[in-house]
């Protein structure tokens, strides 16, 4: 279950929260990958809030964020997720559609939705796992599964072969 409580809405590049979209930007001109409105298939941002605590596992936990923004950009290469967190600063992850895959995540407990990202995130060595917490909203839904189509378009799976006992 999340310690947070998530919404997510729809939007354009030029809606996201300001250190957001200025992420957003620089990374697009260091990696000379366009115009972030132009190439943006698909864009979301979620607002996570830090629920309720008890004074102990606040003062425990007080170096937690207590507000979290997070952009989702897809386009026809990249999944592309920024986050910005009121202590934590802002943090850039970019993952080759081609070399990933992704999971929907819902949740039983709270009806929250999210994206389990696998595979070589961001330049890494060898694959990583990675988690994109959203709210229930329909533009969650919609944005995993746009996700999910382009990661199968990029990386199609390999054709099934029977063994030839079994008229393969």
């Amino acid at each position: 279950m999340s310690d947070y409580n998530r919404t997510t809405r729809k939007c354009s590049v030029s809606q996201l929260h300001p250190e957001l979209r200025q992420a957003v930007r620089n990374y697009f001109q260091e990696h000379a990958l366009g115009e972030p409105v132009a190439e943006t298939l698909r864009c979301c941002e979620t607002i996570s809030e830090k629920k309720s605590v008890s004074r102990l596992v606040s003062w425990l936990n007080d170096n937690s964020d207590r507000t979290i923004h997070t952009g989702m950009l897809l386009t026809s290469q990249w999944l592309i997720w920024v986050r910005r967190g009121d202590r934590t600063g802002t943090m850039l992850t970019a993952a080759n559609l081609q070399l990933i895959s992704v999971g929907v995540h819902t949740s039983m407990f709270s009806k929250e939705y999210g994206l389990e990202v696998s595979g070589y995130i961001q330049g890494s060595k060898s694959p990583l796992n990675g988690y994109i917490g959203m709210g229930p909203e329909i533009a969650a839904q919609e944005f995993c599964e746009d996700v999910k189509q382009a990661v199968i378009k990029a990386n199609p799976p390999s054709p099934k072969t029977w063994p030839k006992w079994l008229g393969g």
